[in-house]
């Protein structure tokens, strides 16, 4: 809302944003990070969309004199320039020292500062001195003032591979991780990932990064077994930890993206800590994901799924791809499309479910052609829900016969499939998405 703000007001036309109490921080974190200092606010403890007609026109009338205030004021000269941190917390200072009566006690000391001020994601840190980042940087041929990208979402400030380094130091990287961080970092920021509705929205978005090529089997990101879960006995998964944790961190420290600020999830998910997997691409029927997106095999590449809903879909009976696919299509229309359009789901398939696939005949696109004709809805039951979208495309829903089905995927080609885990279970995952994925070169 206050992106929109600050746009109007450079057209030289007077704004006044509306603003629940709980989200007067984030507006005004928002103003700071599109060049308006001082946005003009008219606060109300309401939520207005829990709200009777009645009530709603009780508390507007309540803020008229706010309004008209605001309208009214001379307004401050834009800033012209991003803020460096949207974060009200914290020093500004680039160096800092903690004492104590030994390096435990000044690391324990590091961390509660960092915690308080917003600038941890709550497990410790690293400390990121000069040794450590320059060690960082020796993991990259790039220079450490090079632009990864110019406007970090959602504050706006510009990311340097330094910027990025500090954040991997203190996620525990190892220097060889940097470039499959800095590619990460890129791709969430392409423009169709629509990055800032992602980080600023109120539902619970997290980006899942899948690393295809040479690298992975270099850095030892995992494709197999609990590749999306924690670190374990000779390091498994340790890669994939550390790296989505430093995007995790450079999002906040670089991008603004501070829970309660400018992250204004209204529940949250575990999956913003870190969402990092190789596809498994020896176990793989098929061409690898990169492979199929453009890329030549020896290229090493991460792509941004940015999404919501990781689900799990088990399935240890079905021994025919038939099968299969039903069980797969039945769970994800019951948690498919709710809001957006265009919409660009990935499957996540294990190898055991991949090779039912493949024995049977089926490609990648049968899975989609099926997926996209089966994950389907009565138009009754999609009218009853609000939640579902209901744009100008779809306005002949509100005609149809209340049995006509509703496909919840539009086209199949937005129907992403990428094999991953172990070979010790039948699973499958479903990841919701709103952007389209973007894969680039790590």
């Amino acid at each position: 809302m206050v992106r929109n703000h600050a746009g109007i007001e450079e057209l030289g036309i007077p704004v006044v944003s509306i603003v629940q109490d709980y989200f007067l921080e984030d507006a005004k974190a928002s103003g700071q990070a599109y060049g308006l200092e001082s946005p003009a606010l008219a606060v109300t403890p309401e939520v207005f969309t829990t709200l009777t007609a009645e009530q709603t026109r009780e508390a507007a009338e309540r803020l008229i004199e706010d309004v008209v205030r605001g309208l009214t004021s001379p307004r401050p000269e834009p800033r012209g320039e991003v803020v460096r941190k949207v974060t009200p917390h914290g020093p500004e200072d680039g160096v800092l020292a903690f004492g104590g009566a030994d390096l435990l006690e000044c690391l324990q000391k590091m961390n509660d500062r960092f915690l308080e001020w917003g600038w941890s994601d709550g497990f410790p840190l690293i400390p990121p001195t000069e040794e450590a980042v320059a060690g960082m940087l020796k993991g990259t041929r790039r220079a450490p003032d090079d632009t990864v990208v110019e406007r970090f979402v959602p504050g706006n400030a510009r990311a340097t591979v330094r910027d990025i380094a500090v954040n991997a130091v203190m996620a525990g990287c190892r220097p060889g991780f940097l470039p499959v961080v800095l590619a990460a970092v890129e791709a969430m920021h392409h423009p169709e990932i629509n990055l800032r509705m992602c980080t600023v929205s109120t539902g619970a978005h997290a980006p899942l990064f899948v690393v295809n090529g040479p690298v992975a089997g270099k850095l030892g990101v995992n494709a197999g077994s609990c590749a999306l879960g924690n670190a374990g006995p000779g390091g498994l998964s340790f890669p994939n930890v550390a790296i989505g944790r430093a995007v995790r961190l450079a999002l906040m420290n670089v991008g603004g993206a501070y829970p309660g600020i400018l992250d204004q999830d209204t529940i949250g998910s575990p999956a913003k800590f870190s969402m990092v997997l190789a596809e498994n691409e020896r176990e793989s029927p098929w061409e690898p994901y990169h492979v199929e997106k453009g890329f030549r095999a020896e290229e090493s590449t991460v792509t941004c799924f940015y999404g919501h809903s990781l689900i799990e879909i088990a399935d240890l009976e079905s021994e025919t791809a038939e099968a299969l696919i039903n069980t797969i299509s039945l769970r994800v229309a019951g948690i498919g499309q709710t809001i957006f359009i265009p919409y660009y789901p990935v499957i996540l398939l294990s190898p055991a479910h991949a090779g039912i696939f493949s024995r049977d005949g089926w490609t990648k696109d049968d899975i989609r052609q099926y997926l996209h004709l089966h994950c389907a809805i009565t138009a009754e039951r999609y009218r009853k829900s609000k939640s579902l979208a209901m744009g100008p495309a779809r306005k002949w829903i509100g005609a149809a016969d209340s049995d006509a089905m509703i496909r919840l995927f539009e086209r199949p080609e937005r129907i992403d499939v990428v094999v991953a885990g172990g070979a010790s279970g039948k699973s499958a995952a479903y990841l919701g998405l709103f952007p389209k994925p973007y894969p680039v070169k790590g």
